[in-house]
């Protein structure tokens, strides 16, 4: 077992399922029981290359994943069979999600783009262009058809479907790593390299608090 970079719960809260591997090896796809922690799916060579996004579809019986092998791959559950492959991004993917009907996929890219795929055609409905840099995290909000990005480029997006940007996020001011948006889409929390996590107002993006590291609270009296 090497590095875990990716995690997410099915939607019953019943599995985890766990992504990593060995760069340039191996992309390592695993799911886990949640109560009992007990290894229930392996899925062997299923990338060649570092997994860095799982998401489970609507439903929870696929498993989507994305690697640095440029590829974002679909996986049975709870066989572990693979489904279907889809090939387009120019460099790793980062992030993949499902709209909430299961009939759509979204990546986000190192090649600063977000691609939408159809899943039972295969095919890549359109590359969504926005961001400056690497586009880290992708994900859907609620069961809305809008999906929310963060990038290197020090910015959170909200998009619909169809590609239009509906909201910037501003204030960080360097790369961004990590992103969650409540399901009703009210608030919305980022952070990156600098070590400060900010919940935004999703309605308005206002800026509602910065989150900083723990030495570098005010002293309390």
């Amino acid at each position: 077992t090497d590095r875990v970079v990716a995690l997410e719960f099915s939607h019953n809260g019943k599995l985890l399922a766990a992504g990593g591997g060995v760069p340039t090896a191996d992309g390592e796809i695993k799911i886990f029981d949640a109560a009992s922690g007990k290894l229930t799916v392996e899925i062997k060579n299923g990338h060649s290359d570092t997994v860095f996004g799982v998401s489970f579809s609507p439903d929870d019986k696929k498993l989507a994943t994305c690697a640095a092998d440029k590829f974002v791959k679909v996986f049975e559950l709870p066989s572990g069979k693979f489904l279907k492959a889809f090939e387009g991004h120019t460099h790793h993917v980062l992030g993949v999600g499902w709209k909430a009907d299961g009939k759509l996929l979204a990546s986000a890219g190192a090649d600063n783009v977000i691609k939408i795929w159809d899943f039972d055609t295969g095919e890549q409905l359109r590359t969504i262009v926005g961001h400056g840099k690497q586009v880290t995290r992708l994900v859907f909000i609620g069961t809305s058809d809008q999906f929310a990005t963060c990038s290197g480029d020090q910015t959170v997006r909200f998009w619909n479907i169809n590609g239009g940007n509906t909201r910037n996020f501003g204030g960080s001011t360097d790369f961004l790593y990590a992103l969650a948006v409540s399901a009703d889409g009210q608030l919305v929390a980022a952070g990156g390299q600098e070590g400060i996590v900010r919940l935004y107002n999703g309605a308005n993006g206002q800026l509602l608090q910065s989150l900083l590291p723990p030495d570098a609270q005010p002293a309390k009296k």
